[in-house]
């Protein structure tokens, strides 16, 4: 998922590397394609999205495809990441106006001193993330000493340190592997590593390679998580604001679609993330959205209360996080009141 993750950057280089990432991985549609090569729309109703293949960022296809971003009257420019760095960078050298991230990666923004905000609660994972073992891993225990394949500072980052915290065990008593989610993936089923930590929808892709492929932990262990949130610049929450409220008013019909039209929905959201909808039932169905009346309800409720202190203190015990962020003020709810 990213699932933006990565140490904030803010040097010169950082725009250099989003210039290139803009350039080689935009994936536009909508009137406002061209606005991934040339930085954000100038325009009050044009905004920059930046995205990465994971169902939770899902919906926002079914706006492009369905036409809810053009019945909110915004154009809407998603740009679609591989890696974490580029998306990474893009965001930070102020290229995008707003970005799908993990929770976790939020506050590592802020902590960066990235001005940004959440503005909604989209999704929590329960099965789509995990920790997969081939036959000789059939418990989080059997990692010790055993070589893990995962992203650093990523989810997959945040899952492992929590899921070996409950054993009383450390990052310290594996063999971390640094790659990516979907390389993660690729080195389990090659044989290269006994346990790899990924998400959809490189977890079906591995157990269809193997049936000894197997899932020894999941997120749905401590929902909420690995959940996912829109954050916006504050350049873009000041100079856009009632282009990002049509962009989050256009989430519900999204939602609303997913939840009536579900075979045609997710059919849109697996097309657009590189996979057959019938290879990723599974996976959709271990990945919980959260709806504009949920956010209204949770947003400054629930999330603020309990899912981002919760996450904050798992981020910061396994050394992905500093901590000491003022929670309450990198909300802003207004957007979903």
């Amino acid at each position: 998922m990213s699932r933006l993750t990565g140490p904030g950057a803010r040097a010169a280089a950082v725009a250099s590397l989003a210039v290139a990432a803009l350039g080689l991985t935009a994936c536009s549609g909508g009137a406002a394609g061209s606005a991934a090569a040339g930085g954000s729309a100038e325009s009050g109703d044009s905004v920059t999205m930046a995205t990465q293949p994971w169902l939770g960022y899902g919906p926002w296809y079914i706006a492009e495809e369905k036409g809810y971003f053009e019945d909110e009257g915004v154009d809407v420019t998603i740009t679609n990441f591989e890696t974490d760095s580029d998306m990474n960078a893009a965001f930070a050298s102020g290229r995008i106006d707003m970005a799908n991230v993990a929770t976790h990666t939020a506050l590592k923004m802020i902590e960066a001193g990235m001005e940004v905000k959440i503005v909604l609660l989209e999704d929590a994972s329960l099965t789509a993330d995990a920790i997969l073992g081939d036959s000789t891993i059939t418990s989080v225990a059997d990692l010790k000493g055993k070589k893990v394949a995962f992203e650093e500072g990523s989810v997959s980052n945040l899952l492992l340190g929590y899921a070996l915290e409950q054993e009383g065990l450390s990052l310290d008593d594996i063999q971390p592997v640094p790659m990516s989610p979907a390389d993660a993936g690729s080195a389990l089923i090659a044989g290269q590593v006994p346990a790899a930590v990924t998400y959809e929808p490189y977890i079906s892709e591995a157990r269809s390679a193997s049936d000894s492929f197997t899932p020894i932990y999941t997120a749905a262990e401590n929902e909420g998580l690995i959940s996912d949130v829109l954050v916006v610049s504050t350049d873009a929450l000041e100079n856009k604001k009632d282009a990002i409220q049509k962009v989050v008013d256009a989430w519900g019909p999204s939602i609303d679609f997913y939840e009536s039209d579900t075979e045609e929905a997710r059919g849109i959201i697996a097309e657009n993330v590189g996979s057959a909808a019938e290879d990723l039932e599974t996976a959709f169905d271990g990945v919980k959205f959260f709806g504009l009346d949920d956010n209204a309800e949770q947003l400054g409720g629930s999330y603020l209360e309990t899912t981002l202190p919760s996450v904050q203190e798992v981020a910061t015990k396994i050394g992905i996080a500093d901590g000491g962020t003022d929670l309450s003020s990198i909300i802003d709810t207004s957007f979903v009141e």
